[in-house]
């Protein structure tokens, strides 16, 4: 029932008592027996009570009405500034120049072993993390760096991959991190003047992934990656990147790959994000 009925009601029910109230006070002594008049007594104590009782019901509801409201303008509020705070502090970067992959040095595998921190680690999908544990001499560990810039935003504090696929002519390969608080590595390149972002993989011995003793023919990666800002706005979205021109690098190894051409697509608006888990 609306408020409005409600009133109504009591406006018809309150004038109706102030009627027996007037008929009693000026018929009491001439018309009106003691007990009718005992009982116009009693109906007007009852009015009186079921009057004030709907007048307290009635405060109360509008009460709860205005309470409702101001929540409801609260939360609006506090959603408008939480979406004007994402929107101002969100970063989005660009992988562009030369990605390289060489073999990971020595004594960060050793490191590794005794260790056992795989935060900075992907996997060949497939391989048991548990049997790179038990036998770390089945395995290739390799670096992959990419150069990286922000184009949108503020500066970037953390890099995560959540899936990466990497394709060749024969086939592709994809990775997927090897615990749940893995973040890329993000150098500065001090003879470059530049930002990498550095991941380290790890493949079987006999995968086709990756030959070092030829120029491996990579043609595009996939990435799935979120970008968080300082200020713990994140950005998902995927980043493919198209290669030309591969070459091997004579002083270290390494193969080189000249990116051609990028494209990011944003998968869900930014978002306040403290997922980011950076314990040591």
């Amino acid at each position: 029932m609306s408020a409005r009925i409600l009133v109504v009601i009591m406006v018809i029910f309150t004038l109706g008592v102030i009627t027996l109230f007037i008929i009693s006070q000026t018929t009491s002594g001439n018309i009106i027996e003691a007990p009718t008049f005992q009982i116009l007594s009693n109906t007007l104590s009852l009015g009186s009570v079921l009057s004030a009782a709907l007048f307290s019901f009635l405060l109360i509801r509008q009460g709860d009405i205005t309470r409702k409201s101001n929540d409801d303008v609260n939360t609006r509020s506090e959603a408008f500034r939480s979406l004007q705070f994402v929107a101002s502090n969100h970063t989005i970067v660009e992988f562009y120049d030369n990605m390289t992959i060489f073999r990971e040095s020595e004594r960060y595998i050793k490191r590794l072993k005794d260790t056992g921190d795989f935060r900075f680690y992907m996997r060949e999908r497939g391989i048991d993390l548990e049997d790179i544990k038990e036998d770390f001499d089945k395995y290739f560990f390799l670096t992959l760096k990419i150069p990286v810039r922000v184009i949108v935003g503020q500066a970037v504090s953390a890099i995560q991959f959540r899936k990466m696929r990497m394709d060749r002519v024969e086939g592709n390969h994809t990775f997927v991190p090897c615990s749940g608080n893995f973040s890329a590595l993000i150098l500065y390149n001090d003879d470059e003047k530049r930002q990498e972002v550095s991941v380290n993989l790890i493949v079987n011995k006999d995968s086709e992934f990756y030959n070092e003793d030829i120029v491996n023919p990579f043609t595009k990666i996939k990435l799935n990656v979120t970008m968080h800002s300082f200020l713990g706005v994140a950005v998902t979205g995927w980043t493919e990147l198209y290669f030309t021109n591969p070459q091997k690098l004579e002083k270290d190894g390494a193969n080189k790959y000249k990116i051609n051409s990028s494209q990011f697509q944003i998968s869900g608006l930014p978002v306040l994000n403290d997922s980011v888990n950076m314990e040591i």
